[in-house]
């Protein structure tokens, strides 16, 4: 059970807008402020593997301009956005990953329980399965997710063998973790089971990171106003999860606004949400002495 003054960082998925993520995580190091324990979901998860490892300032800005040039190339898609950016940094990270420095590191993702669901995320199907799950999503209708898929933590500290997150698997998880079913074409498996984006079930690991005992939680979203607990839900996460508290630092306005919309974005606009990033971290650390003394 982790100390009741320590503190953890929960990163909130996105697609492209996971450079606000990026960004915000950047600051807290640059203060010299680094969490007990991360936890990720979906596109914040390679920053949040670099901010664990207390490297996120050596990562890079690379994987999110080049999004746009692998994007414009014929029969690509999302997935080869998320396969180079793994094969760019993940080296650094597996290296790291089980030093005594590093932080406590979990990812979230969503695993395909049965095989006729499996089936339909795979190939033409899952474009359309994905696309009437965001409508699903929407309207707040949570069937398809409550009869196939089910919410696994992969965690560094994990006593679930399984679950563990690991150098063996640690390539694996970070893709599944990304796989959104309307966008990515490449299926996704760990340890040879099917898995899809965390998103589903999961939207930002608040409520994971409460059941294991931190008491003061950093929640990094990429999106203003009420943030969920998955993608079908209509419960809000608020300020406290059962005895924890949450702190929330969220941009002000819809980010696309700013250049960087889900699976779109400009070099200018990821600048722009990268910087605004910076300075939303630092502007939180400096408000909330409070708790981080």
């Amino acid at each position: 059970m982790p100390d009741t003054k320590s503190i953890a960082i929960a990163c909130m998925s996105g697609s492209l807008k996971g450079v606000f993520a990026h960004g915000v995580l950047y600051g807290f190091e640059e203060e010299g402020f680094k969490a007990d324990a991360y936890a990720c979901c979906s596109s914040s998860t390679v920053p949040t593997t670099y901010a664990a490892i207390g490297e996120i300032r050596n990562q890079g800005f690379g994987n999110w301009n080049d999004s746009d040039d692998i994007l414009s190339k014929p029969g690509t898609s999302m997935s080869d956005v998320v396969l180079h950016g793994i094969e760019l940094y993940s080296p650094r990270v597996i290296e790291k990953l089980q030093d005594k420095d590093t932080s406590r590191l979990m990812i979230v993702c969503s695993y395909v329980n049965n095989a006729e669901a499996a089936k339909l995320t795979r190939g033409s199907s899952a474009v359309t399965l994905g696309r009437k799950l965001i409508i699903q999503g929407a309207r707040h209708i949570s069937e398809w997710r409550d009869k196939n898929l089910e919410l696994h933590v992969f965690d560094t500290q994990s006593e679930i063998e399984d679950l563990k997150l690991n150098t063996d698997n640690y390539k694996e998880v970070v893709y599944a973790t990304t796989r959104m079913l309307h966008g990515w074409h490449i299926p996704a498996t760990i340890n040879g089971k099917p898995y899809i984006d965390g998103s589903y079930t999961c939207l930002i690991p608040v409520i994971p990171l409460a059941e294991r005992g931190y008491k003061n939680i950093i929640a990094i979203a990429t999106e203003p106003g009420d943030i969920y607990e998955d993608f079908f839900s209509n419960k809000p996460i608020g300020k406290h999860v059962n005895e924890s508290n949450v702190y929330w630092i969220k941009p002000d306005d819809d980010l696309k606004n700013l250049g960087v919309d889900f699976m779109k974005a400009t070099k200018e606009g990821f600048e722009r949400v990268f910087q605004y990033g910076i300075d939303k971290g630092k502007l939180f650390l400096s408000s909330q002495t409070n708790f981080l003394l």
